[in-house]
């Protein structure tokens, strides 16, 4: 019985731990976990290009999306801690990078609403 304890919290360990292993090799991401993190292109479903006359994006909670500033790329997965968020696009780009003032809209996905 103590074999088969140790085993499952050995199993429960490893589950909690993991998580951390991965956001090691994160070292572009640029905001808090609260906004979400950066993520590899290949990943992304759909390419947001922000133009000087953009004002605003409106993406979905989990959703992962490349923005195209300028020819400068880089993609982002939107995971806010609220069901809805906005902020500054600024927040999560990358240094060097002129967002020209957009605003981030992130909704509920609606995969997640009760």
């Amino acid at each position: 019985m103590k074999n088969v304890k140790t085993t499952i919290a050995s199993i429960i360990f490893a589950a909690a731990v993991a998580p951390f292993a991965a956001m090691a090799h994160q070292d572009n991401a640029v905001a808090g976990p609260a906004l979400g993190r950066a993520a590899p292109a290949q990943a992304a479903t759909r390419t947001i290009v922000i133009s000087a006359a953009t004002k605003f994006i409106n993406v979905e909670n989990g959703d992962v999306v490349t923005i195209d500033v300028d020819g400068k790329l880089f993609t982002w997965q939107f995971d806010t801690l609220r069901d809805s968020d906005r902020f500054a696009l600024a927040a999560i780009a990358p240094a060097g990078i002129n967002t020209h003032g957009v605003w981030v809209y992130v909704a509920p996905n609606p995969l997640y609403v009760n």
